[in-house]
C-alpha cells in the first residue's frame, strides 16, 4: 500500500511540475510566435482555466496521497513541510483561478476597447500589468514549490 501512495504522490509532483514547465517553456512561446495577438488571447483564455484546475487537482492528490502516508507511518517533519508546500499550491492555484483571471480578462477587455477607440486609461494599463506580473510570480512560485516536492519527496 504504501509503495501505490508514494507512486501517487510522485505523480501528482510531476503532473504539477510538467504542466508548468510546458506551459511556460513550450507551449505560450510557441502560440506566442505563431497566432495573432488576438487569436494568443482567446486560446489563452480557454486554456487557463483547465491549466488552474489540473493544478488545485494534483494539490488535492498530493494532499490526500500526504494525509495517507501520514496515517500509516505517522507526522514527522518532511511529510508536514510537504503538506504545507501543497497548502501553499492549492491556494495559488485556486487564487489564480478564480479571482484573478476573471479580473484579469475583464481588464484586457476594457483595455481592448480603449485601445479601438484611440485612448488607454493609464491606470486601467498599470492595473492590468500588475496583475499578469502577480500570475507570473505565483506560476513561478508554484514550478518552485513543485522542485522542493521533488526533494521533498525522497525524504518522506
Amino acid at each position: 500500500m504504501d509503495q501505490l501512495i508514494e507512486y501517487l504522490y510522485a505523480l501528482a509532483v510531476a503532473i504539477l511540475v510538467g504542466k508548468v514547465v510546458f506551459l511556460s517553456f513550450v507551449v505560450a512561446p510557441i502560440l506566442a510566435k505563431s497566432l495573432e495577438r488576438e487569436q494568443f488571447g482567446i486560446v489563452v483564455r480557454r486554456l487557463f482555466p483547465a491549466y488552474y484546475a489540473l493544478g488545485m487537482g494534483t494539490a488535492i492528490m498530493g494532499l490526500v496521497s500526504l494525509s495517507s502516508l501520514a496515517m500509516i507511518r505517522g507526522m514527522s517533519p518532511s511529510l508536514l513541510v510537504a503538506v504545507g508546500i501543497w497548502l501553499i499550491i492549492l491556494a495559488a492555484e485556486a487564487y489564480c483561478r478564480s479571482p484573478l483571471t476573471p479580473q484579469s480578462n475583464e481588464m484586457r477587455d476594457r483595455l481592448k476597447e480603449q485601445e479601438s477607440l484611440g485612448a488607454v486609461d493609464p491606470t486601467l494599463q498599470t492595473a492590468w500589468n500588475r496583475l499578469h506580473r502577480r500570475s507570473v510570480y505565483l506560476n513561478s512560485m508554484v514550478l518552485l514549490a513543485g522542485l522542493c516536492l521533488i526533494w521533498l519527496g525522497q525524504r518522506l
